[in-house]
């Protein structure tokens, strides 16, 4: 089963809790893993933020995960989502991007809780 990797999923990770161990298990389980390139900027983001080193982490993410760029297909998907499941646009762009790669969204956020194909941590 190929899993999409939320922002949160990864923070959660990195930050060593126990929502991050369920991450840590699906890495250890060498599943195909994706994640949306909105999601970097939102994680570097949070740790520049937070005067935070983001680097090592950019990377980690970009070894074990196959970066999926925001293309036509997913852009065009994610305003129906959007409209439909009134997400912000972040949101829209990375359940599409699972939608697209008929993958399951691991997250931490709650407002993906009733949407199918997505796993709250």
């Amino acid at each position: 089963m190929t899993v999409t990797f939320d922002s949160s999923a990864w923070i959660e990770y990195f930050a060593g809790s126990e929502k991050g161990n369920k991450v840590k298990q699906v890495l250890e389980r060498k599943e195909p893993a994706l994640t949306p390139s909105i999601c970097l900027f939102e994680i570097k983001n949070k740790y520049l933020q937070e005067g935070k080193e983001f680097q090592q982490r950019i990377n980690f993410i970009c070894i074990n995960s196959t970066i999926i760029d925001i293309d036509t297909d997913i852009a065009l998907l994610g305003a129906e989502i959007k409209k439909k499941y009134k997400l912000y646009t972040i949101d829209a762009i990375i359940y599409a991007t699972a939608h697209q790669h008929k993958s399951i969204l691991l997250t931490g956020d709650r407002h993906f809780q009733e949407l199918k194909d997505a796993e709250l941590l």
